[in-house]
């Protein structure tokens, strides 16, 4: 018997999902509910479950409050709910943690529960750190995965970012060329900065170090890198580059 506690501040949000599991998922026991910070503290503390759902934003804080006040002990796996379709749903994509958007959907409950059945893992603390400064510094930094580690690389000292197949390397204002596991779209999404543009299918660069753009499209970036836009971009790429350039403060 999997054994479960749901962490959720929408009384029908929690009624739904509660009534989801009955009817599907009789292996598998909530123990109790709560809908603020310190009660969830509570419950999963003293029922020691399998699974937590925990919604991101609750009557009197986050989620982040929870698990801060669990610190290392959390043998659980977290599946985040969440009705917010924007930054944090990137943001938990991007680092594969287990998510449902609210309102729940029966499909994406099972294909979020065959997984964890499937792989029965453990909450991963050091992912979490990461997420959680990811959320909280949006626009400013960026925790990639390099040699199994989450690096936190601040974006003002990205000069861009190169796809290597399904890996991309980030260039660094210090000269580092930073290979990371993620895929130059999954990096293009979690960026939320006007700084950063595609100028070209592999290529993501900050505008902030274009040293200067030919009229042939060709770029040269401050550590005298060039990037060749294609033909058909970089009329799209000058004007975007002149525009950055009239609007920044």
């Amino acid at each position: 018997m999997i054994t479960a506690v749901i962490v959720e501040d929408e009384k029908s949000s929690m009624e739904y999902l509660l009534s989801l599991l009955a009817k599907s998922y009789s292996n598998i026991q909530v123990m109790a509910t709560a809908s603020n910070v310190d009660d969830a503290v509570t419950i999963i503390k003293k029922n020691a479950p399998d699974i937590v759902f925990l919604d991101i934003e609750l009557q009197d804080g986050t989620s982040f409050e929870v698990l801060d006040n669990l610190g290392q002990h959390m043998p659980f796996e977290i599946i985040f709910t969440t009705g917010f379709l924007d930054y944090k749903e990137r943001a938990m994509d991007y680092f594969a943690f287990y998510y449902l958007n609210k309102p729940v959907q029966e499909v994406e409950l099972k294909k979020v529960l065959d997984m964890y059945f499937m792989k029965r893992t453990s909450f991963d603390v050091k992912k979490y750190v990461a997420f959680k400064n990811q959320i909280q510094a949006k626009n400013q930094i960026i925790s990639v995965i390099i040699k199994d580690e989450y690096i936190p690389i601040e974006l003002k000292d990205i000069i861009f970012c190169e796809a290597s197949g399904s890996y991309t390397f980030i260039h660094t204002i210090n000269g580092d060329k930073l290979l990371t596991t993620k895929n130059l779209k999954r990096i293009e999404d979690l960026i939320e900065n006007e700084a950063f543009y595609r100028v070209h299918r592999s290529k993501l660069v900050n505008m902030e170090y274009i040293s200067s753009i030919s009229k042939g499209g060709i770029i040269r970036m401050c550590n005298n890198v060039e990037i060749t836009t294609s033909v058909r971009s970089k009329k799209k790429v000058i004007d975007t580059f002149q525009l950055y350039l009239q609007t920044k403060p």
